[in-house]
């Protein structure tokens, strides 16, 4: 089992007044000699907190240690003409709710769910995909929604959808995101707008053209808040909205940044994180109906623009242009958040308790549908039906 760190690893102090965070910086090695540093350019959180894939600009995924970070698998070659992984940039990766699989995809058309019970090893692979920047499971393990770079939304899954590509009025998907009780999912990409979907149905569940664009410029990420109807995006135009998506209205808007943001998330029921094109983290406090929405925090140490973040417990962690991994320490600034003031920030739903279960394993053994669990080979009915 080897290390993933170099001479350059180091802890750093960050943040102001109260709030220092200890970060660690560290490099990950080339699986090539020829290459100097790899560059960040995706990861994924194990929902079961042991884990962390991180894809980088050599085509290979790392799968790394959370407490460690030790390296424990590398998936594909990097190689251009590689049939065992990625031949091009990996743009984006998922976990099931189980933590059982994990999904890539990217620039080379290849759409790869590797299983975790067996090592990781390419359980199915979809050569006919194109080029994706944004994969997401749904709550239930069930479905997988699929935007890229062109004005289409894939849904694919076990069980056929009425309609599983969808036509929108974007031509430049980046985003997409299911809220947890699996009835809403939302897209987003290069008119600014958000999009709002019935992922059973695959119809649109309101009419985008009656609201004017929630950004100025594309939207690059969006995430919710766990178990609440709040969604978070970030765009072009350097802002972080937080939108009611029931009433699909923005109620608090906060501008970070001249450059362009992102990536997003949700690090607590009050906070959330935004990172971009100026190298720079911003922890924003989100808006409840007694106070604003505003900047607390900003994160320094990368010294490139930071496309990728992750959450697992207690732990943040960043991936940059600069060809580093940081990992945040932000216990304590989630420590100095206020019960009262989580409920009033989060918009609940009502959510059955058996499908929460489902959602949210209490324990890493649970075991999935038994459809979900069975290996495919040619012979079988594969986990995902190819939409594309």
């Amino acid at each position: 089992m080897a290390s993933i760190g170099t001479a350059d690893d180091k802890l750093q102090w960050t943040g102001h007044g109260a709030n220092r965070i200890l970060s660690r910086s560290i490099r990950l090695q080339p699986i090539d000699a020829s290459v100097d540093r790899v560059v960040v350019t995706a990861m994924a959180a194990d929902p079961r907190g042991h884990l962390l894939a991180v894809a980088g600009d050599d085509h290979v995924i790392r799968i790394l240690h959370v407490d460690t970070m030790r390296l424990l698998h590398t998936l594909g070659d990097g190689k251009r003409d590689s049939t065992s992984g990625h031949t091009d940039w990996i743009r984006t990766m998922t976990f099931d709710p189980t933590g059982r699989r994990l999904a890539s995809a990217g620039n080379d058309g290849r759409f790869i769910i590797w299983n975790r019970d067996r090592d990781f090893a390419i359980h199915q692979e979809i050569n006919s995909a194109p080029a994706l920047a944004c994969i997401r499971f749904d709550p239930f393990g069930q479905q997988i929604a699929a935007v890229g770079f062109s004005r289409n939304l894939f849904l694919i899954g076990m069980a056929a959808t009425p309609r599983q590509r969808i036509a929108c009025d974007c031509a430049d998907l980046r985003c997409c995101a299911y809220r947890d009780d699996g009835r809403l999912l939302v897209v987003g990409g290069r008119d600014g707008h958000l999009v709002y979907f019935d992922p059973v149905s695959g119809r649109e569940v309101a009419d985008k053209n009656r609201f004017t664009a929630e950004h100025e410029e594309r939207i690059r990420d969006i995430a919710f808040l766990p178990r609440s109807n709040t969604l978070l995006s970030v765009g072009e135009d350097g802002r972080l909205l937080q939108i009611n998506s029931q009433a699909q209205r923005v109620d608090a808007e906060v501008s970070l940044t001249s450059g362009r943001l992102f990536s997003v998330i949700a690090v607590s029921p009050q906070c959330a994180v935004a990172a971009g094109s100026d190298d720079t983290l911003y922890v924003v406090k989100l808006a409840t109906a007694t106070s604003s929405a505003r900047l607390i925090e900003t994160l320094d140490g990368h010294r490139g623009s930071v496309p990728a973040l992750a959450m697992i417990d207690t732990i943040l962690f960043s991936g940059g242009f600069d060809a580093t991994l940081r990992r945040w320490d932000v216990s304590d600034l989630l420590r100095t958040t206020d019960p009262a003031e989580e409920k009033l920030a989060r918009r609940p739903f009502d959510l059955d308790e058996q499908i929460h279960r489902r959602v949210m394993p209490d324990t890493a053994d649970e075991e999935p549908p038994k459809a979900m669990d069975q290996p495919s080979s040619s012979s079988e009915r594969p986990d995902i039906a190819p939409a594309f």
